[in-house]
């Protein structure tokens, strides 16, 4: 933890020291975690044309990188944003149905943005989100 408060967690997984910016940083009880893609922890890109696939393995990486600083999904305040490549209605609800599986019942606040590309071209999914402690 820095003179301010702030606190960044080591990577866990090969491919996060790699890169610049970190997983998540902790200020306070508010956890920010950067931009999430549809890689396992073993680097390997998961689901190339399958959004629900990259979901899926996005949602587990979210939980991964919450659970580093005691957190849940339960914590999770707001889903910044989730930026798509495509925003049909069935990747929409493709995406819908995983999100509501990692959820359930909660409904944490969120924006959905349409982009041209993301990091990787194989991306179809980024997701950014806030989590507080209690």
């Amino acid at each position: 933890m820095n003179a301010n408060g702030i606190r960044t967690f080591e990577p866990e997984w090969a491919w996060e020291a790699d890169m610049p910016p970190a997983s998540i940083v902790q200020a306070g009880k508010t956890l920010y975690l950067s931009g999430q893609i549809a890689l396992a922890p073993d680097g390997r890109f998961v689901g190339e044309d399958d959004l629900t696939a990259q979901a899926e393995q996005i949602f587990a990486n979210i939980e991964a990188v919450l659970g580093r600083a005691g957190a849940t999904m339960g914590h999770v305040v707001k889903m910044v944003t989730y930026y798509t490549v495509e925003m049909t209605p069935a990747r929409v609800q493709a995406y819908w149905a995983v999100r509501g599986r990692y959820f359930g019942a909660y409904r944490p606040a969120s924006t959905g943005v349409q982009v041209a590309g993301l990091i990787d071209p194989r991306c179809l999914l980024e997701i950014e989100l806030i989590a507080v402690l209690p």
